[in-house]
Order: structure tokens, then sequence, then C-alpha cells
């Protein structure tokens, strides 16, 4: 009776050492899970720190790209308004000096126009002698432009004037002035207009 007690004994000694080693190696299977999901979660929070600040250093390249776009925007747009500003004043300048070319011209053609007007009171004066009246009048019909002879060349440089300043081309004055008037050197007088219209 005695032995079998004690071997009832051995039997659960030996289930409880069972039991133990197998609590034992769960707990140590449980410590090296817990380490290596430890140093899992380590690995994946540095690869995320990485990939953060690379992210963060591409951004900043970004932004710093954006602004010198932003400088280099602004500069262009500076010396874009500064040519518009300069272009605007020669286009000013250009007006004012065509205006006042325009009436230089119409200053320096009236006195030759009052100068051509002038014989025309002539005609009833040459009434009184008899034998002068043919030579008067034949002067004063033979210029088509209405002009007296003697001051065909003042008529025709006024006429060929106000033509080129009216942007007739210089063949057409020059037919005009052939057909209506008698020059010796039309050449010359179309030289001098044309030249002041230009300046």
């Amino acid at each position: 009776m005695v032995s079998e007690g004690s071997g009832k004994q051995s039997a659960a000694a030996a289930a409880g050492e069972r039991v133990r080693a197998v609590l034992e190696a769960a707990e140590q299977s449980a410590v090296a899970l817990r380490a290596e999901a430890a140093q899992e979660i380590d690995a994946q929070l540095e690869r995320a720190e990485a990939v953060a600040a690379r992210l963060s250093e591409r951004a900043h390249q970004i932004e710093a790209s954006l602004e010198r776009l932003a400088d280099s925007m602004r500069d262009e747009v500076s010396a874009l308004k500064a040519d518009l500003e300069e272009l605007r004043a020669v286009g000013e300048g250009v007006a004012e000096a065509r205006t006042a070319a325009a009436e230089t011209a119409a200053e320096e053609s009236q006195p030759a126009e009052t100068a051509v007007a002038e014989p025309e009171p002539a005609e009833p004066a040459a009434a009184e002698p008899a034998a002068a009246e043919p030579e008067l009048v034949e002067p004063a019909a033979s210029p088509a432009a209405g002009a007296p002879s003697g001051d065909g060349h003042e008529g025709a440089r006024v006429i060929a004037l106000n033509m080129a300043l009216n942007g007739s081309p210089r063949e057409e004055t020059a037919r005009y002035l052939a057909e209506n008037f008698e020059l010796e050197n039309p050449d010359a007088l179309l030289d001098e207009v044309y030249a002041r219209v230009r300046r």
C-alpha cells in the first residue's frame, strides 16, 4: 500500500514538472515574441522617420525652387514694365517731334504762300498802259497752279512741300510740278522739300 501511494506522488510530481516546463517555455516564447515585435516596431518607426525626413527635405527644396522662380518672375515683370515705359516715352517723343515738324513746316510755308499771292493785285494796274497788257496776262495764265511766272519756283516749292507733308511720293510730286510749272532744276527743289519732311 505504501509503495502504491508513493508511486502516485511521483507521477503527480512529474506531471507538475512538465506543466512548469511548459509554462516556462510559453513564457520564454512570449518574451521572445514581445522582443521581436518591439524590434519590428522600432524598425518600422525608423523607416517612417527616414521617409518623413526625405519628404521634409524635398518639401524644403520645392519651396526654395518656388521662391527662386517667384523672384525671377518678379524681376522679369519689372524689366517688362521698364521696357514698356521706355517704349511709351519713345512713342510720345516721336509724336511730339512729328507735331513740331508739321508746325515748323506750316510756319515756313505760310510766308511763301503770301509771297506767291502778292503779285496778283498787279493785274488791274496792267490795264493802264494798253501796250503792256498782253505781257502781264500771258505770265499769269501760263502756270496751271495759278501763280505768276516770276514766283513760279516759290509756288512750286510750297505745293511740293504740302504734297510731301500729305504723304505723296516724290515721283508723283515731280510729275505734278513738271505738268504745272516750268522749273530750271526741279530735282534740287524736290531734294530740299523731302529732306525737310524727313527731318
